[in-house]
């Protein structure tokens, strides 16, 4: 989406392959089964823009592979890899910071800017991991939660660069229809 939107420069940082669990939550192929996620993205990337410029990291975040100045989308399922990347934020020059969370059906979706109140209402979304909830495997995420979150983040993100403002968080519930500001 954020290539259809003219972004033309992107990296990419997962260490995961495409599993057969990720075909109907994540919309990858069977195909793409056993390939490293940035790799499959990437195909599709190149689909859609033969020209982007795409920088790949099949490996754990690490700080240094973030450009300065970069907006980043943080899109994990670990709440310690959010508290690593937004301590990382704070002592850097990214631009802004996006979050999106899903389960099953609800999503959340942050929009961290340079400032103080943001940064600590967002500080305060990431609670310790013992504290997540664990959901049954019957309630598992689904494909059109993900993709409403990306669409989301997505929009978010055409906010801020046109300089409009950017909801600071945002969640949906998708069962009840509900949305929270």
């Amino acid at each position: 989406m954020l290539v259809k939107l003219g972004v033309t420069c992107l990296t990419l940082i997962d260490p995961d392959e495409v599993d057969s669990v990720n075909l109907g939550v994540q919309g990858f192929y069977e195909a793409e089964t056993g390939m490293p996620k940035v790799q499959a993205v990437l195909g599709r990337l190149r689909a859609i823009d033969s020209e982007v410029r795409v920088q790949t990291h099949v490996a754990e975040y690490e700080p240094g592979q973030v450009h300065s100045e970069s907006a980043v989308f943080v899109c994990v399922d670990s709440i310690r890899v959010r508290r690593r990347i937004f301590r990382d934020y704070r002592c850097s020059n990214w631009a802004v910071l996006f979050d999106g969370r899903m389960a099953a059906e609800s999503l959340q979706v942050f929009c961290v800017e340079r400032n103080p109140q943001a940064m600590e209402d967002y500080e305060r979304t990431l609670f310790p991991s013992h504290e997540v909830y664990r959901q049954s495997c019957t309630a598992r995420a689904t494909i059109y939660c993900a993709s409403m979150a990306a669409a989301i983040l997505c929009a978010q993100y055409k906010r801020w660069a046109m300089k409009q403002e950017p909801e600071a968080s945002l969640q949906f519930d998708l069962l009840s229809m509900d949305v929270y500001r």
